[in-house]
């Protein structure tokens, strides 16, 4: 039996079955407890190992007084860009106040991965380090420091771009990076 009410411009749709409406709400059907069965959760979760799949987004590297901040493009730009975006604009004022006291010539560099021309990926890579230079230099504005911007291209890969001859999407996407290279006071 189908019954329809119309209130206030909501249609609401009851469905009568006199036996489950005089059962309520507390009381489980007999079908449905019989469908239902204990799990033994110890033996139905397992453990995965997450370190070969996990990018870092992030490194930092030091030597010799020298300190280089290794981001990933694909935190920084959308695929493809060179604009960077609102979360990298604040993670990259973060950094500047490390490099407000660096001393020396701070250098930007930028790379992609292998993938299209080679002078195109030197250009993006260019513009993209361009960005970055521009979005400290906002914030270190009188503070003295010099940065300069390079653009690498595919030319200097931390990861290879193939492995047995196929392609590796996560030596690629180690590839494309911005590198903010200092020294520390």
């Amino acid at each position: 039996m189908h019954r329809r009410t119309v209130m206030a411009g909501v249609l609401v749709l009851t469905l009568g079955t006199p036996a489950a409406a005089a059962a309520g709400p507390d009381v489980p059907d007999a079908a449905v407890t019989a469908s239902v069965r204990d799990i033994d959760a110890a033996s139905a979760v397992r453990d995965i190992d997450l370190s070969d799949s996990v990018v870092d987004l992030e490194r930092e590297d030091s030597s010799d007084g020298r300190v280089t901040v290794q981001i990933s493009s694909d935190v920084l730009f959308e695929f493809d860009k060179a604009a960077l975006t609102a979360e990298a604009r604040g993670h990259i004022a973060e950094l500047a106040g490390r490099v407000r006291g660096a001393t020396g010539t701070v250098e930007v560099s930028g790379h992609t991965d292998s993938r299209g021309e080679p002078g195109y990926n030197r250009r993006l890579s260019r513009q993209r380090a361009d960005a970055v230079k521009a979005e400290l230099l906002r914030h270190l504005s009188g503070a003295g420091v010099e940065i300069t911007a390079v653009g690498r291209g595919e030319t200097d890969p931390v990861a290879p771009n193939e492995k047995n001859g196929e392609d590796d999407p996560e030596g690629r996407a180690r590839n494309r990076r911005v590198e903010i290279t200092f020294s520390e006071s």
